[in-house]
């Protein structure tokens, strides 16, 4: 099944109105093309049902739009390049009868790099973008702000203008996830799950990371009366899913319950694009509505 595994959240402007047709013409305009001899790396979209499909660009499913981009890095392993450029530095010193400076030694890098980089390999990553029409909000599966931001910095390059802002509450969510659990507050169909990690705000170190664990317990008090804050926990969707909060409001190591997993069973593996389509109509549905109530249940408690 396509599930997220991350969710990077981001609110679109009140007034952004997202055109599919102008999304389309964005992505079309910018498809993923390998890296040539020099370059390092390359990012641009793909289809969601295949690499090399040019015309399904975007998975549309009831307002639900599903776009993939496919980045290209290429790798130089450390080693090589150290190798390579000793031996270089070693073959012009005894060239000139003297030791290279090291402006001279930086200028050889750079001609080692040209040199090695047609001979890297590569790594390719591909990363899943979501946009709701209806909540006005891009959500991207991928591990950090900064990876995030390069996506979408690519979308609003072509689009010309993309007003949004990552979903954030007014409140540190540290302080509220700590009132949540010390005063065991309850918020159905959300419930608080076993692991935790705990900080304090203050000093900034001292890190306490809790797995299986009642993070409710006598044991968990100690470290909130000595000054201690939630910097992330796991929640417990009960319409069937299970993920860890960030203090940044980040949802990662996202997983369904088999429920979920198992709900288009019957659609054969041979049927591919159909069986993506019933998916991520089945995620999208299960996440927009854990994102919208758990953003509610944050809000409420101060």
């Amino acid at each position: 099944m396509l599930c997220f595994k991350n969710a990077i959240i981001y609110q679109l402007n009140n007034d952004t109105l997202l055109n599919k047709d102008a999304i389309e013409k964005a992505i079309k305009s910018h498809l993923f093309m390998p890296c040539g001899n020099l370059d390092t790396t390359k990012m641009g979209w793909v289809s969601p049902y295949h690499d090399n499909n040019q015309n399904d660009l975007i998975v549309d499913m009831q307002g639900h739009l599903l776009l993939r981009i496919k980045k290209e890095t290429k790798i130089l392993p450390a080693p090589v390049i150290k190798q390579t450029l000793l031996e270089k530095i070693d073959k012009q010193e005894q060239a000139l009868s003297r030791k290279l400076t090291k402006n001279e030694k930086a200028s050889l890098k750079d001609e080692v790099m040209i040199d090695l980089m047609p001979r890297a390999f590569s790594k390719y990553n591909h990363y899943w973008l979501w946009i709701d029409t209806e909540n006005k909000r891009i959500v991207v599966d991928c591990s950090s702000f900064k990876q995030a931001e390069d996506i979408l910095a690519i979308l609003r390059k072509q689009l010309g203008a993309l007003a949004l802002t990552p979903l954030s509450i007014d409140k540190p969510l540290e302080q509220i996830m700590t009132t949540w659990v010390k005063e065991k507050l309850n918020f159905p169909p959300f419930i608080l799950g076993d692991q935790a990690e705990l900080k304090d705000p203050l000093e900034g170190n001292g890190i306490i990371s809790c797995k299986n664990q009642e993070i409710t317990s006598d044991e968990m008090r100690v470290h909130f009366d000595s000054g201690k804050w939630i910097t992330k926990m796991k929640i417990v969707d009960e319409r069937g899913v299970n993920f860890i909060v960030n203090s940044d409001l980040t949802f990662k190591r996202i997983k369904f319950d088999s429920i979920i997993l198992d709900e288009n069973e019957d659609i054969s593996s041979e049927e591919f694009d159909k069986r993506l389509e019933a998916d991520f109509l089945i995620m999208s549905k299960v996440l927009s509505n854990t994102i919208n109530d758990f953003s509610m249940v944050i809000n409420k408690i101060f």
